[in-house]
Order: structure tokens, then C-alpha cells, then sequence
């Protein structure tokens, strides 16, 4: 890092949902589950029917919850809810190896994603007085070979990939904030357990993106999308520390948040290197 560099307040930006939005890379996801599920031989031998049922069931459930359908179930994102549609057929290391077999396809291309409208404008304009750094769980294999799709690796300055969240943060947040004040530091993010809670216990500003409206967590500013966001950010790239201060939020309250199973943190049994955050 260079002084310039350590002088220039830092955007810390989430892959998965995102820079990288769109539900196919949860579908492929769901597709080598249930691929991993009809080989199981106790599926196999009830037949085509019991197959073509369970099949259709993860289908019909994954797709109401990512459609926001009334009543479904609460996961913090579609990888979560995929791991506990399947947790009870599949072991860990089998969701795990459904997980890289995704991955590897959003590698190759083979999965259409986007980004959100009007993002890479916003981080070319941040460019020179922001660091941009894309700071996520998932694996290399995917990231950077989606990141050069969506031109994207033009506008980010640095990747950091398996990065362990929330437990890395313990490591991350004295890196990334140096001798700077914390509210130099933005993190955004779609899942407040992963992506701000140690961020913004630690002092950072945080951004959280809602898509399914859980309220997992408090942050200096929420909304559906990213793009309804970037108002916050282009204020808080003004002038972090009076962002903050305009925006207080009781860290008491926050004790506990971010621990409940399918709320605030990954399940154990979703992909142990999957972004959702």
C-alpha cells in the first residue's frame, strides 16, 4: 500500500448480490445439489417418482423464497437456502463440492449474471480518492473471470478472495482501516452478519442491501438495492466522518444480532467458501 493509498478512505464492496447480482449462480448451485441428491442411492431405488418429487420440491421452494413469496422461509440468501432445502440429504462436504461445481461454472461463463445499473460509472468516479476493494467468501476460481465480464476489474482496485467473513474480519478490519479513523472505512453488503456487523461494531460506516427486507441488522444506511444506495455512498466519499455522525446507531443493541441461524450468519450446512456474502 502506498502513503497515498493509506490516506484515501476505502469502500469494502461484497460479491455475490452484490456486484454480482442475478439468482443463476443460485440455480446452478441448486442444480449440482440436486444432482448430488438423485444419486443418493436411497432416492435411486424409490424410483423415478420419489426423484422427480424432491426435484420439484427444492424447485418450487427455492423459487419462492427468491421470489418473496409470503411465508417462506427466512435464510439470509438463496446459497443458504439451497444448503438447508438439501441439509438433511446431503453432507457438508457434498454441498461443498456442489458449491465449487457452480463456481467453476460461473467461471467459464456458462451463468448469466449482471451487475447493478449505473455501478461501474459510480466506482469510475470514486476512482483516485477512494480505494475500491472487493472483499468476499467465495473462492478465486469465478470471481476475477466474472469481474472482467462485467468490466468491473477496471474500477476495483484490489480482490481479496476466501476471506473467511465474519470470522476474518478479526484480521481484515486492522488492515484495511491502518491509522485511519474507521468511518473512513465503507462496507456494503447484503448480509448484515457477514458483511457490517464487525465492520460497524469496529466503527466503520456500513451500507446494507435488503433484497428480502429481513432487518437482520442496523447500518448507517439500508435499502432493496445497491443502486438505490449510491446517493449514501457519493455522501459518504464527501466527507465519512460526518456521514456517520448524522446517521447514530446504539451498539448495544446490536449484542447478539448476527448469531441467529439463517438470519444474521451462514448456516453450518450452507457452502463454507460461498459468498453470500
Amino acid at each position: 500500500m502506498t502513503v497515498a493509498d493509506a490516506a484515501r478512505p476505502v469502500l469494502v464492496l461484497d460479491f455475490d448480490g452484490t456486484v454480482c447480482i442475478g439468482d443463476a449462480p443460485v440455480w446452478a448451485y441448486a442444480e449440482a445439489v440436486i444432482a448430488g441428491l438423485l444419486d443418493d442411492a436411497s432416492i435411486a431405488d424409490r424410483g423415478g417418482d420419489a426423484s422427480g418429487a424432491l426435484d420439484a420440491d427444492i424447485r418450487a421452494r427455492l423459487g419462492a423464497f427468491l421470489d418473496g413469496e409470503p411465508g417462506s422461509p427466512t435464510y439470509i440468501d438463496g446459497y443458504a437456502a439451497v444448503a438447508a432445502l438439501a441439509a438433511d440429504r446431503l453432507t457438508a462436504d457434498q454441498l461443498q463440492r456442489a458449491y465449487l461445481t457452480s463456481r467453476r461454472a460461473l467461471a467459464d461463463g456458462s451463468i448469466p449474471v449482471s451487475t447493478p445499473a449505473g455501478l461501474h460509472g459510480l466506482l469510475s468516479e470514486l476512482g483516485g480518492r477512494v480505494e475500491r476493494v472487493l472483499l468476499t467468501n467465495a473462492p478465486d476460481d469465478g470471481v476475477r473471470e466474472t469481474l472482467t465480464t462485467l468490466s468491473l476489474d477496471e474500477v476495483i482496485d484490489r480482490v481479496v478472495t476466501d476471506a473467511g467473513k465474519p470470522g476474518g474480519w478479526s484480521t481484515l478490519l486492522p488492515e484495511l482501516i491502518g491509522d485511519r479513523s474507521p468511518s473512513t472505512v465503507l462496507t456494503i453488503g447484503d448480509i448484515w452478519g457477514n458483511d457490517l456487523a464487525a465492520p460497524l461494531r469496529a466503527g466503520c460506516a456500513t451500507a446494507l442491501i435488503d433484497r428480502f427486507a429481513h432487518r437482520a441488522g442496523p447500518a448507517h444506511a439500508i435499502a432493496r438495492t445497491f443502486e438505490a444506495l449510491y446517493p449514501d455512498v457519493r455522501a459518504w466519499a464527501a466527507d465519512p466522518k460526518g456521514f456517520v455522525d448524522a446517521r447514530p446507531i446504539d451498539l448495544d443493541a446490536t449484542a447478539g444480532l448476527g448469531t441467529a441461524i439463517g438470519i444474521g450468519t451462514l448456516s453450518p450446512a450452507a457452502p463454507s467458501t460461498s459468498s453470500t456474502s
